[in-house]
């Protein structure tokens, strides 16, 4: 059967309260209403660190995530990333991994797939699974091997 709701070009915002805590895209959309199911693709979603809020006029420090695919329900408020998932966090390290879980009342993802990580002066880190808390930039890799440049 088709969805009961298809939406293209779809501009996200999500609200912790009356505080704007993401912003996002995604090029298309469905929705289906018996299972509350909600299928996106090609999202960008940036999520704000927004415990503490910033200063007044300065920008909160803000996590980029993009997926291929995004299968969420608004019940659960949970989103299976797959098709390819980035993030790059404010400190400049980028990981990507083939598919994820976004535990969006908690601000974490966690996967069990394999996972590269790079960041500033050729450090890189793969990995076989991990755990990320969003808001306090916490990662947590099952079995990490990681590379430093240095002498």
């Amino acid at each position: 059967m088709p969805p009961e709701v298809t939406l293209h070009d779809v501009r996200l915002r999500n609200f912790r309260g009356s505080t704007l805590s993401a912003v996002g895209s995604a090029r298309k959309m469905t929705y289906e209403r018996a299972t509350a199911d909600v299928r996106a693709n090609d999202v960008e979603l940036d999520v704000f660190r927004i415990d503490p809020l910033p200063p007044p006029g300065q920008p909160p420090p803000t996590t980029r995530l993009h997926a291929g695919q995004a299968l969420g329900n608004l019940l659960t408020r949970g989103v299976d990333a797959t098709g390819g998932v980035t993030a790059r966090t404010p400190n400049g390290l980028f990981g990507w991994t083939a598919g994820a879980y976004f535990d969006t009342p908690a601000n974490r993802a966690r996967g069990s797939t394999p996972v590269r990580v790079e960041g500033p002066d050729g450090f890189w880190l793969v990995g076989d699974g991990f755990r990320f808390d969003l808001r306090d930039e916490v990662y947590d890799f099952d079995h990490p091997v990681t590379h430093t440049r240095g002498p």
